[in-house]
């Protein structure tokens, strides 16, 4: 009966079209096969998320996280802190109906957020049901650009040991610095955040393209890039995509983390359901 379950499931995966979809359909990238990685703890800078009054949270104090109304009576707006008490709660997002990546910021976008969550200027935004899509915002250009107000550089990286969620994924979001790009159509931006894209990264970036032409980067491949702590963040076995993201709202007033190929992903408490316990089987 639990062959049939896998078989069904290996079948419902093959039909899975999106930027998310298993290493092996990204022909373009020469990384291989990759075995299991070993079940030990992924570091991070986060910490055991608390309440307001100092206590451990509970269920019910964290629906704020994941129900809208909550949510818009907590952060009355202010996205910044949401982000990153998401990260602190080290929460998943469900993607394309039960692909659960957990939310990681680097230090430096950590850093930029916590400075903008205390006033009004260049916090993040939720741009409107209206644009469901990043080619309908405004000034929507095909380039790297990205100013962490409307835009961010970001990653989906996968066969991470004990991510949240059961599934080895992880959704990295980054610092960019807008100023040293020469306008919103350019790939000329430097690399800024020692945890964030590598100049190869800006310059080749084309994420509005499918991720069969793109290329895929292996672990030894970021370190080699400067992301020094690439293995004592994910491991030696993680792999994975930059893409540029985009907060929106749908019409059930929910946030969607939107990548720039349309694939997309909503705060959602969970495992992942059947896939979930699966632990990445099908898709690492």
């Amino acid at each position: 009966e639990n062959m049939n379950l896998v078989v069904v499931l290996l079948a419902l995966t093959a039909t899975t079209t999106s930027a998310f979809a298993p290493i092996s359909r990204a022909t373009s990238s020469s990384i291989k096969s990759i075995a299991p990685a070993p079940l030990v703890a992924m570091q991070s800078t986060t910490s055991t998320t608390s309440s307001n009054d100092g206590g451990s949270a509970t269920a019910e104090d964290k629906q704020h996280l994941y129900v809208p109304s909550k949510r818009d009576e907590y952060y009355q707006g202010n996205v910044a802190r949401y982000l990153l008490d998401l990260n602190e709660e080290k929460a998943t997002f469900d993607f394309c109906g039960g692909m659960m990546f957990q939310l990681v910021l680097t230090d430096k976008l950590k850093s930029h957020l916590q400075k903008v969550s205390t006033s009004q200027p260049d916090r993040p935004i939720m741009h409107p049901a209206s644009q469901p899509l990043m080619n309908r915002i405004p000034d929507y250009y095909k380039s790297s650009y990205a100013d962490n107000i409307g835009l961010f550089h970001g990653r989906e990286i996968r066969r991470v040991p004990n991510a949240n969620g059961g599934m080895g994924f992880v959704l990295q979001l980054s610092y960019a610095d807008p100023t040293t790009f020469s306008n919103k159509e350019s790939n000329d931006g430097k690399a800024v955040d020692p945890q964030g894209w590598s100049s190869e990264e800006i310059t080749t970036y084309d994420g509005w393209r499918g991720d069969t032409y793109r290329k895929w980067r292996n672990a030894a491949t970021y370190v080699d890039e400067g992301f020094d702590s690439f293995f004592s963040q994910f491991g030696k076995e993680a792999y994975g995509l930059n893409h540029r993201f985009y907060l929106h709202l749908d019409n059930q007033n929910r946030m969607w983390l939107s990548a720039e190929d349309g694939c997309e992903g909503t705060p959602k408490d969970g495992s992942g359901g059947l896939l979930g316990k699966l632990g990445g089987f099908l898709f690492g």
